[in-house]
Order: C-alpha cells, then sequence, then structure tokens
C-alpha cells in the first residue's frame, strides 16, 4: 500500500460492553469516518472478548480499524477526536478498566514510536491484548512492532483461544 508523505497510516481500536454494543461499534466508525481529513481504509471483523484487569463486568465487542489520515492529523489531534468521539456517545472515565460505551485507542501511528504524557504509541498493552492482536491481524498481518517482533509472534508469546468469533483470553 503506497501512502504520499502526507498521508498517515494509523491502527485504532473499538471496545465497547454497555448498551447495545453493534449499535456503538457502528456509531463510532460513523463518526470517525465523517471526520475531515481522515478515510477508514479496512475493518477487521467483530469479536466478542472476555473482559481484562476487571473481569466482574459484560464481554466486549471489539473490532479494530486501519485509517489513512491527511497533513491536517498529528497524533495528538487524533487522540483529542477520538476522546471527543467516546465522550459524545456517553463514555464515562469513573471507573479504571470498567464498563464502557466505547473505548477508542490508538495502537500504531505511521509506525512511529510516541512515548509523551498524553498518549504512548505503541499503545502498551497491546503485545497482551488478544483482542487487539486478532483482529488485527484479519487486516494488517505483516504488522511489525517497533523493535521488530512481528504480529504473530506477539500472539505466540501470549494465551488464548478463539471459537468462531470469541476471544478467550
Amino acid at each position: 500500500m503506497g501512502f504520499s508523505v502526507s498521508k498517515k497510516r494509523v491502527i485504532i481500536s473499538l471496545g465497547t460492553n454497555l448498551g447495545l454494543c453493534s449499535k456503538n461499534l457502528e456509531n463510532a466508525i460513523a463518526a470517525l469516518d465523517s471526520l475531515n481529513g481522515l478515510s477508514i481504509l479496512k475493518l477487521s471483523r467483530i469479536y466478542l472478548t472476555q473482559p481484562q484487569d476487571k473481569p466482574d463486568q459484560p464481554w466486549f465487542l471489539n473490532q479494530v480499524a486501519m485509517l489513512v489520515t491527511g497533513p491536517e492529523w498529528n497524533p495528538w489531534s487524533l487522540l483529542q477526536a477520538l476522546q471527543q468521539i467516546e465522550l459524545k456517545m456517553g463514555r464515562s472515565r469513573n471507573v479504571p478498566k470498567g464498563p464502557r460505551v466505547i473505548d477508542l485507542d490508538i495502537l500504531s501511528y505511521n509506525s512511529r514510536t510516541i512515548c509523551s504524557p498524553e498518549l504512548v504509541v505503541p499503545h502498551p498493552a497491546m503485545k497482551k491484548r488478544a483482542f487487539v492482536l486478532v483482529p488485527l491481524m484479519d487486516i494488517y498481518p505483516e504488522f511489525t512492532f517497533p523493535d521488530g517482533q512481528s504480529l504473530q509472534q506477539a500472539l505466540e508469546s501470549i494465551p488464548f483461544r478463539i471459537d468462531n468469533n470469541i476471544i478467550y483470553q
């Protein structure tokens, strides 16, 4: 896939476990698609996934999207736009790792490594999460982490099981 210098490939994850989850994903994708200078190139399948970190909550629907952004976007402006979408959709941050209407995370931004107080890319927990890596394999199997580890190697290093589109970890 060829990109001009001004275009950037971005990978984001989408997750939801409150309300009408499939509708939440549709609404988040529509909100992303409506942003000027941003296009959705690919969407993974939707997976039903076991909650991580805080198991006493409903299961999640998870998906990964590949976007292309124009020169008007940078990692922080995209983060701000994602947080605005979450807020408009009713995201509450009262319970850390708790249930949420929508969660939008930047996983990768044009293969850059970013470490700032607001944003760490690649996402710091990405390699441990089958609910991110499996959908990413759907749309970008050649993805490589900055340390040279392949997506396949990352998947092989964590315990998980898939049954149809259900991920157990």
